[in-house]
């Protein structure tokens, strides 16, 4: 099983922008790996899209780094701001069509006429409309639909994109990759080791968390965990006043409150890093 991530890279800040999945075969197999993301995409010309959203499914960092370390991943980069990448090759590309596409859609029109006005004397023929008596006839009929085989004509458009397969993707996968760590940092050891408990996790933001953690698939089971960031379990210390508002907060939204600890001191950027990270759930009982 692979799935196909398209990495969004602006070189110019040296930053990933966004990791994102176009393909529908692709997201149905994240699913079942407990990979959910968040769909975000929308068509420009319908207001208030906030319920129904589709392709592409946006990723976590996170994601996208277990996806690659478990095998599951292939990256492809797509370099960004699109605009300033694309502008010489746009120019280029369509001078190269407006020197062909003439005399290539001239050949194809006419060849269009030639059948189509063969068609339409076989139909008559066929109807028995076309014999020698009203053969004058019928030719300034033919003559006259000539208007309309003309609307009929068509030119082919590619439906892929000829311009974006020119763009530079030289970046090495391995730079990408070391880049979602250091971006991570601590928080993907916290996703990894409660992936492997075979929790579903998701952006947490809007229950003041880093993730929340569905027991399964959130549309099957309610979420019960808000986890915050990671800390260093031997030297972080733990702020009172955030210790009772996060508790204060996960109650009232209906969670735990979450605080994962890493013990392990190996190198963050090692995909075989298996660092060791240990959890303490805090609830403000009887509040809310």
């Amino acid at each position: 099983m692979s799935v196909t991530i398209h990495i969004l890279l602006n070189k110019a800040a040296d930053e990933i922008v966004s990791q994102l999945v176009f393909d529908v075969e692709d997201i149905k197999k994240l699913r079942k790996l407990g990979i959910c993301g968040i769909l975000m995409g929308t068509l420009p010309p319908a207001s208030q899209q906030n319920v129904f959203l589709s392709v592409p499914l946006r990723l976590m960092m996170e994601e996208t780094l277990w996806l690659y370390e478990k095998g599951y991943a292939k990256l492809v980069l797509l370099n960004s701001p699109i605009d300033a990448n694309l502008a010489s090759k746009v120019h280029e590309n369509s001078v190269k069509l407006s020197n062909i596409s003439v005399e290539a859609n001239q050949k194809s029109f006419e060849s269009q006429r030639q059948y189509k006005t063969e068609q339409h004397r076989r139909k008559l023929e066929a109807l028995g409309l076309l014999t020698a008596e009203n053969n004058d006839k019928t030719a300034k009929d033919i003559q006259n639909n000539q208007k309309l085989i003309e609307s009929s004509l068509f030119v082919e458009i590619p439906n892929s994109s000829r311009i974006l397969s020119l763009l530079d993707k030289s970046t090495d996968e391995k730079d990408v990759i070391s880049k979602l760590y250091s971006n991570c940092g601590q928080n993907y050891h916290i996703f990894r080791d409660l992936k492997n408990q075979n929790y579903v996790l998701a952006p947490g933001a809007r229950f003041g968390g880093r993730f929340i953690a569905y027991p399964g698939d959130p549309l099957r089971f309610h979420s019960h965990l808000t986890v915050q960031n990671a800390i260093d379990y031997y030297n972080d210390p733990i702020d009172l006043l955030s210790l009772i508002g996060g508790s204060r907060l996960g109650t009232t939204v209906k969670k735990l409150w979450v605080i994962g600890g890493i013990k392990s001191e190996k190198d963050e950027t090692q995909v075989d890093n298996s660092s060791t990270s240990s959890f303490y759930s805090v609830e403000w009982a009887g509040f809310g």
